[in-house]
């Protein structure tokens, strides 16, 4: 049997299955704003901050687990946004 991390929760269930809580989610997605704001020098309109938990929240449920991954995945989605469509 494969060894199970903590995170993943027992192996009775496969890790896609786990559902992350709302806590976990709200950390990487508050990391990324945090340091997107900090590189941009512009804060996130209402709008991108939602589309943003939408996509961490749907990563997550695809069964990415890791914290820092999921707040690497939300900076990319906002600099992959920035060019696209430009953010206010």
């Amino acid at each position: 049997m494969e060894p199970v991390h903590p995170s993943q929760g027992t192996s009775a269930a496969p890790a896609a299955l786990v559902a992350m809580t709302s806590v976990e989610i709200a950390k990487p997605l508050a990391r990324a704003i945090k340091i997107y704001r900090r590189v941009a020098r512009h804060d996130v309109d209402a709008p991108t901050r939602h589309d943003l938990a939408r996509h961490i929240k749907q990563l997550a449920e695809d069964g990415v687990r890791d914290p820092s991954r999921l707040t690497v995945h939300g900076l990319s989605y906002l600099r992959s946004r920035e060019r696209s469509c430009g953010l206010r």
